[in-house]
């Protein structure tokens, strides 16, 4: 369903709930084939061994009934990169749009 929206900041791809799992999915097995879990439960790059960090991606919820409209709730998704491998993850995460919603309704709009 993946829909592209022009924001005051910006084009935004809005995710139905089940896209950002799944994404969310993928992200944590390449986590597993790109670090390795040490004795002391920290977690190291297997390219660099730098120690593995973690950041916050905030997915706002659209959930209105009008364009990039909701009641203000955030989905926070936490993700792992390597400081010195990887840049850090943007803290501004996808729209998401549950089903029902504007961007995500049950019967379809024609454009």
């Amino acid at each position: 369903m993946s829909e592209k929206v022009k924001t005051p900041l910006g084009e935004e791809t809005v995710l139905t709930p089940e896209e950002l799992n799944k994404k969310i999915d993928e992200r944590q097995k390449q986590d597993w084939i790109n670090y390795k879990k040490q004795i002391d439960g920290t977690f190291k790059c297997l390219e660099c061994g730098s120690t593995i960090m973690s950041a916050t991606i905030a997915h706002p919820i659209w959930d209105g009934p009008f364009a990039m409209s909701g009641g203000g709730q955030v989905f926070d998704e936490e993700m792992s990169y390597c400081p010195k491998c990887d840049k850090k993850p943007n803290f501004h995460g996808s729209p998401v749009a549950p089903e029902g919603s504007y961007h995500n309704p049950l019967i379809r709009r024609k454009k």
